[in-house]
């Protein structure tokens, strides 16, 4: 696990259902803390038909998507014995998303300073995943938690660079691009690539199976992303500059 000034817990942001364990699933089973996962766009939209990607999952509104995704998450998370956490935005794919400051509020409002917090990376053209990112680290620039930007899976899994040497340095141009907001402003104080051994990767292989309903689309996006030594086997995470007004001081006194 990340250990880091003895976290008091750690919460890991997902933009979506399944984000968060898909990517950094083997570092939560095997976090000594307590755990929160929050799904950040975890309510239902209001009605109407499903979106493409829940009409491929085997739905037909997005109210009924939202509801049988909840189950899976809570699932999903007893396996590694975490909290689940949803907040009430829908999908951004059903409509208007929510404003960078109602979700830097609604983030701020769930961290306290003892916590270490996982946000996604945004390696993805995602927009749910680049607002989830930035209004976390508005957020969080407030506090002083120790925060870590996450490679998000599947995407990350097909970068030329994933799981050998280069990708931890933001060898691939495309990542460097879609980070180069969070990179710019706050910079990478860390970077740590994990490979799951085989018993963590079991405990995590047994979540991401409770996200049921995602898996063959997924399959279709992402090929053979659930093999043994595939791409969720590594973990990759990203230490941000200490954000905080303690942790600044900190860090000026360690350049004295």
């Amino acid at each position: 696990m990340i250990d880091r000034n003895a976290p008091g817990r750690v919460v890991a942001l997902s933009p979506h259902f399944d984000d968060a364990l898909l990517s950094v699933g083997g570092l939560l089973a095997a976090a000594d803390v307590p755990v929160t996962v929050v799904t950040v766009h975890g309510g239902a939209p209001p009605g109407g038909a499903a979106s493409e990607w829940d009409r491929l999952c085997g739905f037909a509104t997005g109210a009924e998507a939202a509801r049988a995704r909840a189950l899976e998450d809570r699932r999903a998370c007893g396996v590694i014995g975490a909290e689940p956490v949803h907040l009430a935005y829908p999908d951004g794919i059903y409509g208007a998303p929510p404003s960078l400051d109602a979700l830097t509020e609604a983030i701020e409002a769930l961290v306290t300073e003892d916590a270490l917090v996982l946000v996604p990376a945004a390696v993805c053209r995602h927009a749910d995943h680049h607002r989830v990112r930035d209004a976390a680290l508005a957020a969080l620039a407030r506090l002083d938690a120790d925060v870590w930007l996450y490679a998000d899976q599947p995407y990350a899994g097909r970068s030329r660079h994933w799981g050998g040497p280069g990708a931890e340095t933001l060898a691939d141009d495309v990542w460097r691009d879609r980070m180069a907001p969070a990179v710019t402003r706050y910079g990478l104080a860390e970077a740590r690539t994990v490979r799951l051994t085989a018993r963590d990767w079991a405990v995590k292989h047994r979540a991401v199976l409770a996200y049921a309903s995602q898996l063959v689309p997924l399959a279709t996006y992402a090929g053979h992303f659930l093999a043994f030594e595939g791409p969720l086997s590594t973990e990759l995470v990203w230490r941000v500059g200490l954000p905080g007004a303690a942790g600044r001081a900190r860090e000026e006194a360690k350049a004295r």
